[in-house]
């Protein structure tokens, strides 16, 4: 049903690569969903290396967004952020000494501290969780959403959503003790009843969990729940609550495993790891690189605020055959029109698709095909709650109520010919009735 792109492993990464250091960075004022900082800068002022430069002025969760770079602020600029939109950014000129790149680190003596302190220090060092690859979260903010809950689970996903991209792969099998770091971190925040290791049944982990296990002092129960991440959707949050309430035979809703539990990535906690114990804010991220148009994949690990040509420059970009840039997985990412787009906290991967491998489709209306309904794993019908919308239609209530189904894989955007965004109107009237 999907492209051959879509599930094409060209080169199969199994390291991190560090990223070029860009001479010019452009901050987005947006780094999670929902939430707009104001900046604290101006055109003219000089910023050091992991300097705040932008805060949420409501004094919510919101992570705050710091410079990667040391250097001069030039102004704030207009921008295409990584969801397509538009946006303002700070940009800024690198000028001057680095504060921890290429520095020597030492360990932070984050044990010592209480759960609220590491709390308030996961938002101070900007920390976001991109285990929906559609929107980042302040990890601050998810946290303290679970607090009040009896019984947390914290569901950790070691593989990524999105067949497209290999960054949560990478970082497992490669970074293991960093997602093991992070995981001591949630605890000692959440103090869990339950965590969760959501895997693929292929990955080989049980040795790497077992010694986990073993290895922790407290008596936390440990469940390994495999998945098979040849189909799809495989990753998102309802999606393993299911498989997880199947595959332990729980009593418990799934709607309400996902909705009192943590659910976080094998990249947020590669990088609570790396802030938290080195006490850094997040300056770079893991990104897979990818994409026909380029000599070579990698997932980077690159400054906030690169732009995604100064990425794919490194891996030996051929302008010329640019078909579309894609950012954060084929099947329910989003298209960018630039190179110039910057990289945020919550961008996991960017396919660079050469022109040949993109299919002949215009948007337009419904035609009526029912590809949508058809592909479906929750067998809603999308096309028909799109048309309700769409032509201001009273929509009857069993339709309203099946919206609630939607596990929000994407599954039926991929499918539409005509490319209508089925899966956002379904998730406007899903959250309507979450209200």
């Amino acid at each position: 049903m999907f492209p051959d792109y879509v599930v094409k492993k060209k080169d199969l990464v199994q390291s991190v690569t560090t990223a070029f250091l860009p001479r010019k960075v452009l901050i987005p004022l947006k780094q999670e969903s929902g939430i707009l900082c104001a900046p604290l800068v101006k055109k003219g002022d000089k910023v050091q290396e992991g300097q705040v430069i932008a805060e949420d002025a409501s004094g919510s969760e919101s992570a705050k967004i710091h410079s990667s770079i040391p250097g001069l602020v030039l102004g704030i600029k207009s921008c295409a952020e990584p969801d397509g939109r538009n946006g303002c950014a700070v940009e800024i000129q690198l000028n001057g000494q680095f504060t921890h790149i290429g520095k020597s680190l030492r360990a932070y003596d984050w044990l010592s501290y209480g759960a609220s302190s590491i709390t308030n220090r996961i938002s101070a060092l900007g920390i976001v969780n991109t285990f929906s690859m559609r929107n980042g979260r302040s990890l601050s903010a998810d946290i303290k959403t679970t607090l009040d809950n009896q019984g947390t689970k914290v569901f950790v996903r070691l593989f990524d959503e999105d067949p497209s991209c290999q960054t949560d792969c990478v970082l497992t099998n490669a970074h293991f003790e960093k997602i093991q770091k992070g995981i001591e971190i949630i605890k000692k925040v959440i103090a869990p009843e339950e965590i969760v290791f959501a895997v693929s049944k292929d990955a080989g982990l049980q040795g790497k969990i077992d010694a986990f296990k073993s290895e922790s002092d407290d008596d936390t129960k440990i469940t390994i729940v495999p998945f098979n991440t040849r189909t799809y959707p495989i990753g998102t949050k309802e999606n393993i609550a299911i498989r997880y309430k199947k595959f332990t035979k729980s009593s418990i809703n799934e709607r309400e495993i996902a909705r009192n539990s943590l659910f976080i990535d094998a990249t947020t906690l590669a990088v609570l790891s790396d802030a938290l114990i080195y006490n850094i804010p997040v300056e770079r991220v893991f990104v897979h690189v990818s994409g026909d148009c380029l000599k070579s994949s990698a997932v980077l690990k690159a400054c906030v605020g690169a732009s995604f040509g100064s990425l794919a420059e490194q891996l030996g970009l051929e302008t010329k055959k640019i078909g579309k840039i894609i950012v954060n997985g084929h099947l329910n990412g989003f298209s960018v029109p630039s190179l110039d787009t910057p990289i945020t906290k919550w961008v996991k991967s960017v396919s660079f698709i050469g022109k040949t491998d993109l299919a002949d489709y215009s948007s337009g209306f419904c035609m009526g095909c029912g590809k949508c309904s058809d592909a479906c794993p929750a067998k809603i019908y999308p096309n028909v709650l799109y048309g309700y919308l769409i032509k201001s239609i009273k929509i009857p209530q069993d339709f309203i109520r099946a919206s609630l189904l939607c596990i929000e894989c994407g599954v039926c955007n991929s499918a539409c010919p005509t490319k209508l965004p089925l899966a956002e109107i379904v998730k406007i009237l899903k959250d309507r009735q979450n209200a």
